[in-house]
Formats: structure tokens, sequence, C-alpha cells
């Protein structure tokens, strides 16, 4: 039996993909789930209507992270922090990283800072951004020392 199916299913497929299961899954698990409805010629309509959509919402998406990638390219972040002997208390994570760039106008979350290794120095250091699953941008960190 052809179905179309409503929603994502871990081992059927995606909203929207056309699949051939059997009556029995169908009838008793699928459709009263409402995860599938058959597949007629008006709902292989609406389904395609409905990918196109998904499609272009998703290319936007990705016109706009690109965008505001190249405005965050070069982008630099100043963390003072307290030290002894050039090392830091501590190190400086995703949080304080996250709270700086909110100063500076720019709303990201904390998961998509990508640190390769902890920051426990005074200096330079290049942090990633994850804006988009296909899109990330490297900014600049400078830890320096907190004058008393």
């Amino acid at each position: 039996m052809k179905v179309i199916l409503t929603q994502d299913i871990k081992s059927l497929g995606k909203r929207g993909d056309l699949k051939d299961v059997s009556e029995g899954y169908a009838r008793n698990f699928l459709f009263p789930k409402k995860m599938a409805e058959v597949a007629t010629t008006k709902a292989l309509e609406k389904a395609s209507n409905e990918k196109e959509i998904a499609a272009n919402k998703l290319k936007e998406a990705l016109n706009a992270a690109k965008e505001e990638a190249k405005k965050l390219e070069g982008i630099r972040v100043i963390i003072k922090t307290k030290t002894s002997k050039g090392k830091l208390f501590g190190s400086i994570g995703q949080k304080e990283i996250a709270n700086k760039l909110k100063e500076k106008k720019v709303n990201i979350s904390e998961e998509d800072i990508i640190i390769a290794e902890p920051i426990k120095t005074l200096g330079e250091k290049e942090v990633t951004l994850k804006i988009h699953p296909e899109v990330s941008v490297k900014i600049k960190l400078s830890v320096e020392e907190e004058k008393k």
C-alpha cells in the first residue's frame, strides 16, 4: 500500500515521503496515529507543495546564516580575567564568550560556540561559532589580565 508520511518516522522516512508499506502496518499503526495518509493524487500534490515550501525555507535560512557569518567575520571579543603568573584561575568557557557576544548584540547560544581546547592562558585564541549546520565562522578571542 502506498502512503504519504505526515511526520518524520525514524525507521521509515521523512515527512512528505511516498512509501510502500504493508496494509496491516498502515491500517493498524500509521493511520490511527495520523503518521501517514493514503497516497491519492490530491495528497501527492499537497505533499509536493509542502516539500517545495520547506526547501525554500531551508534555502532562505542558509542565505540568512551566510549573511550573518559575513557580519561576524573579523569580530574580536576581549575577556578580562584574574590571573596568577600568566595562568588563569580556571578556564574561559562558552558561557563567558556568549555573554561577551551578547554585549556586542550577537545572539548565539553556548552550544553553538566551539572551543578547540580549553582556554587556560592569556593571549589570542580562535573560536568557531556555528551559525547554521552548514555555516560557521571563526572569531578572535583575546584573553587579557584584569587590572587591579
